[in-house]
């Protein structure tokens, strides 16, 4: 074979193996935005709480793109919303592997240690959370760090992280909510007020646990008419909750409630009369 006819053999080989690479290449290009498609439309069901249409797209992305720790991460709180923890917690851990740093898969993987009681490791791996100087939800950290600590009781810790939490994020109105009970059972009721005021603003407006407490604390304060008001408009707003009826049954017992005040004004002021002078 001639050496002409030998190099165009030669050239041929390379050119079919460039043609051959670059056929792999555009397929994995494809199979890559299609697991990003699936990835987006089932993270998007998460937050929608369509569990199993999220689930049904996030096995899709994983297939394409196995080995991504932000795929695992999203799977496994689809496995744990569907009530499969077992799959959530393998899924949740493999992620850690794959991503030792993995900031998210830490914070879901140490909430489910809490829901199963399981404190200390739960704190653990919150804190190592809390190590990453970059994750920007460090707000949610500490506030479950601080839901924690009322578990075990710890009032004071626990007031503290919700405190930082705020500190880190001034609109996270959960951490406000939370202060608001701490105050509330300490019958510190007007910085209760003013922590269930802010509670209700921003994402959590639409949340009637705060809207209810902040009725309760104006009763509390003996402000009965803007007590009344908040009642009537959560029974409005919030019709099909508990939280409605709850509000119902105060707006019934809030007239009890005005004559009590007033009989007892009356009779602390008689005290006063009678008091002698010194």
């Amino acid at each position: 074979m001639s050496s002409r006819l030998m190099s165009a053999k030669n050239a041929l080989v390379l050119v079919c193996l460039i043609v051959l690479s670059a056929c792999s290449s555009a397929a994995q290009k494809t199979k890559k935005r299609q697991s990003e498609l699936y990835f987006g439309a089932g993270t998007q069901s998460l937050m929608t709480q369509d569990y199993t249409n999220a689930l049904t797209n996030l096995i899709k992305a994983n297939d394409l793109d196995p080995n991504n720790p932000e795929i695992l991460n999203n799977l496994g709180m689809a496995y744990y919303f569907k009530g499969e923890k077992h799959l959530c917690l393998k899924t949740l851990k493999r992620t850690l592997e794959l991503d030792e740093d993995n900031s998210d898969a830490k914070l879901n993987l140490a909430s489910i240690y809490f829901q199963d009681g399981d404190l200390n490791r739960a704190e653990k791996l919150y804190k190592s959370v809390l190590k990453n100087l970059t994750y920007e939800r460090q707000a949610r950290t500490l506030y479950n760090l601080g839901i924690l600590e009322v578990k075990r009781n710890n009032f004071n810790v626990a007031a503290n992280y919700f405190a930082k939490a705020i500190k880190e994020d001034s609109n996270y109105c959960p951490a406000f909510y939370q202060l608001g009970l701490l105050n509330y059972n300490r019958s510190q009721f007007n910085t209760a007020l003013k922590n269930f005021k802010e509670a209700t603003m921003g994402t959590c407006y639409e949340s009637p646990a705060a809207h209810y407490h902040l009725g309760l604390t104006y009763r509390s304060l003996k402000r009965f008419n803007e007590a009344r008001m908040k009642f009537d408009e959560i029974d409005a707003r919030f019709k099909d909750t508990e939280y409605a009826t709850m509000a119902r049954k105060k707006t019934m017992e809030l007239g009890e409630v005005e004559d009590n005040a007033l009989i007892e004004e009356s009779h602390a002021s008689r005290k006063v009369l009678e008091s002698p002078e010194f």
